[in-house]
């Protein structure tokens, strides 16, 4: 049944590219078919006795392995279309990363939010300027970093506390009388810089700004929320390095009394990323 179903397959995709050459270079039908036939049986005899090597994996993962015990599968490679795990074979394949471990991860960057500037900074490797907060994660500085996805949130964080909630929008019940001016980081844009390089040169806030249908109206309750949901795909991937230079700014318009950062009695306004990526560790490019 296997070699029937990939003499089938074979078929279709000979006439599939077929009727495409001739539909587009307008060549002879019985030429093209032959010319498809042995690149076909070219190609499968190159890789089927690794005269060109294919990477493990390359089409996605093996459910079970030939000879595994009964019950542990029999060695089917699916094709695949998990978005993060696309990312993680393209990483896992590279000669580059052949000795590091990759894991799947996350990186949680926060910077106050102050009165008097349009800007938000944020440092990403531990060590890198100001105390590092209770509830962030920075990147070492002998790891890489490869951001896939990602959020921004607004925290009103209980002094000496570290239990913020994450917010994609101005709350009205945690930031009170601050929230209509919070807004505006929204209308802003990210800009990413590595080793001096503008990687993301203009990034709109708004993608990040998630409303849910039902908020929080007390301290009694809360939003409805789905974690995964509230992060962003970034396409190209963002890679950072620990012993790098990263730089992470949100440049937002203000106004004359902007209070974005006036908190209640007790409390602090953090502006946080979130990051879920592949932590590729000692990958840095300076060790």
């Amino acid at each position: 049944m296997k070699k029937l179903g990939l003499l089938l397959s074979l078929f279709t995709i000979t006439l599939a590219l077929t009727a495409g050459i001739v539909s587009v270079f307008e060549t002879d039908v019985q030429s093209t078919e032959i010319g498809v036939v042995l690149f076909e049986v070219s190609f499968y005899a190159l890789t089927h006795f690794n005269i060109i090597p294919m990477p493990a994996g390359v089409l996605g993962e093996y459910i079970g392995a030939p000879g595994a015990p009964t019950g542990a599968g029999a060695g089917v490679q699916v094709i695949n279309t998990e978005r993060s795990r696309g990312a993680f074979m393209s990483y896992r394949t590279n000669p580059q990363y052949a000795s590091n471990d990759i894991t799947d991860s996350y990186l949680r960057f926060e910077t106050p939010i102050t009165n008097g500037t349009n800007k938000l900074t944020f440092k990403t490797y531990v060590g890198d300027g100001t105390t590092q907060t209770a509830t962030e994660r920075r990147l070492e500085r002998n790891d890489k970093f490869v951001i896939t996805s990602w959020g921004f949130f607004l925290i009103a964080q209980p002094d000496g506390k570290s239990n913020g909630r994450l917010h994609t929008y101005p709350n009205l019940t945690d930031f009170g009388v601050a929230a209509p001016d919070l807004e505006s980081l929204f209308n802003g844009e990210l800009i990413v810089t590595v080793q001096r390089k503008k990687v993301i040169p203009a990034y709109d806030m708004q993608r990040f700004l998630k409303v849910p249908e039902t908020q929080q109206s007390s301290g009694t309750n809360r939003d409805q929320r789905d974690f995964k949901r509230l992060l962003v795909n970034l396409t190209p991937h963002v890679e950072i390095d620990g012993s790098g230079t990263n730089e992470i700014e949100i440049n937002y318009p203000a106004h004359a009394g902007w209070a974005g950062g006036t908190p209640a009695v007790g409390f602090k306004h953090l502006a946080c990323i979130y990051a879920h990526g592949l932590l590729i560790t000692n990958g840095s490019a300076n060790i």
